[in-house]
């Protein structure tokens, strides 16, 4: 399990074009939403559905969404999707169980789904793990953690006005 405040495991996954994508290529430069979630899942695809809905809510977090698939994903996620959206396949599981654990990639079936969000340098600040009921966290949820990551990067939260005197 991973802790909060803790660095992130590497991530790799393939897009559905072929390219090869870190977590560590937005080091520094973007916030992550990295989401582990399963084809052929109405509640998966819903949960998609609605995060590509809310890109420009990513956009102005200075976010980047990574959505792992253990398996190939639907095919209707090859149309263009928004930049802030990253939709590729971890076909070895070794992402997802860094993530998740190691006994979980033992059935596609049954192993959770998971959201993580962590910071541009790599801390996570919260996570959820989502068992077979499928109950994921609401976007406006998951939005209100990336704008507290702001507020609390020193770099680009508010900043210290001198006293009045």
């Amino acid at each position: 399990m991973l802790r909060t405040r803790q660095l992130i495991p590497p991530l790799t996954m393939r897009t559905l074009a072929g390219r090869s994508v870190q977590a560590w290529d937005y080091k520094q430069k973007k916030n992550l939403v990295i989401t582990f979630l399963h084809a052929g899942c109405a509640s998966c695809a819903d949960f998609l559905d609605r995060f590509i809905s809310r890109a420009a809510d990513l956009r102005e977090a200075q976010a980047i969404a990574l959505i792992v698939y253990r398996e190939t994903p639907p095919r209707a996620l090859e149309e263009p999707l928004p930049p802030e959206i990253v939709v590729g396949v971890d076909m070895s599981g070794r992402s997802l169980r860094a993530y998740i654990g190691e006994g979980t990639a033992s059935s596609a079936r049954l192993e959770p789904c998971g959201i993580f969000v962590a910071d541009r340098y790599g801390e996570l600040c919260t996570d959820w793990l989502v068992g077979p009921d499928h109950q994921m966290p609401g976007i406006a949820e998951i939005l209100t953690c990336l704008g507290q990551i702001e507020m609390a990067c020193e770099e680009c939260g508010v900043p210290e006005w001198p006293a009045q005197g």
